[in-house]
């Protein structure tokens, strides 16, 4: 990559990371003005995107930045999350399974696996999916949570208590947990 090029997405990166998202996103179209494949500038601008819960155009950026690189567990969870995010679960499915298989040691992305599932109905799949992330980490508060709302979905109230206790041991702010217990 030509100096410049890497000078302007080292300020652009810096720019992100500093919260100023109007400037890096400028400086990463004028990156992909030159090089329209670069694999960098469309991540970043992903990650923007998404941060600006524009999720619609986080996909079509990280879809593109996947198309170059299909082997980056980082960039296909971070695509199935844009999807779901913009509520197509369907093809966001697809990136989690990728993603998990990519990085299967990631409980966000068990997690992330699990959320999606469970948006579409599939409850036994999500359940599967919950318990990786928490056997990855049993202190995985959101997990916990979700494990107990899906179980709670299939009216295995129970179970659905005793993940909302979970989630409220490691985090005992947690409203929906609260919320799910006194449901079940």
């Amino acid at each position: 990559m030509n100096p410049q090029l890497q000078a302007m997405l080292q300020q652009a990166i810096q720019a992100f990371q500093d919260g100023n998202f109007n400037s890096a996103d400028l400086i990463l179209k004028r990156v992909l003005q030159v090089d329209s494949k670069n694999l960098p500038a469309l991540h970043v601008l992903g990650l923007i995107k998404a941060s600006q819960s524009n999720y619609r155009e986080a996909a079509d950026y990280l879809s593109r930045a996947a198309r170059i690189h299909p082997n980056d567990a980082s960039i296909q969870y971070n695509l199935a999350k844009a999807l779901s995010d913009s509520g197509n679960d369907k093809d966001a499915l697809a990136h989690h399974k990728k993603a998990v298989a990519l990085a299967p040691n990631n409980p966000e992305a068990w997690l992330g696996y699990g959320n999606t599932a469970s948006n579409l109905g599939r409850y036994d799949d999500a359940l599967v999916w919950y318990s990786n992330a928490l056997s990855l980490r049993p202190d995985y508060a959101e997990a916990a949570l979700n494990k107990g709302a899906t179980l709670k979905e299939l009216k295995r109230y129970e179970e659905a208590i005793v993940f909302a206790d979970q989630a409220l041991v490691i985090n005992p702010n947690l409203a929906e947990a609260w919320s799910n217990k006194g449901v079940a």
